[in-house]
């Protein structure tokens, strides 16, 4: 059975929204740069992954280790093994979802630095 656009989309939303709850988690423990790097790290190892179930079983495995409280959806934790084509759409939905969460946490950050900068900036030039 292959997923409809919307089903697609859904997988897309929830990468999106675990990616971030995933950098929100690593946040307490690691500053900007590790957070950034470690998720990077976990980026190129689920895209290295060949083949469905170790795609998969890192994901999982990574969720429960950084935040187990994400919830995953039926089509990720099912145990009905993935065609080729689903793997390419599913995994790439996922990737997809988990970067763009990544790029724009990156963003945020960036302005949450300048707007620091600035207000330093404004203190040091009123005294």
């Amino acid at each position: 059975m292959f997923m409809t656009a919307q089903e697609k989309a859904g997988l897309y939303a929830w990468a999106f929204a675990a990616g971030l709850q995933l950098l929100k988690e690593l946040e307490k423990y690691y500053d900007i740069k590790r957070v950034d790097k470690k998720m990077e790290s976990f980026l190129l190892t689920l895209r290295s992954e060949l083949l469905p179930e170790r795609f998969r079983r890192s994901l999982v495995d990574y969720l429960i280790e950084v935040s187990p409280d994400v919830g995953i959806p039926e089509e990720v934790k099912s145990e009905r093994k993935w065609r080729t084509e689903e793997f390419y759409l599913n995994s790439t939905a996922i990737l997809a979802g988990l970067f763009d969460a990544l790029n724009k946490w990156r963003k945020e950050k960036k302005e949450g630095e300048k707007k620091e900068k600035s207000s330093e900036k404004g203190k040091g030039e009123k005294t």
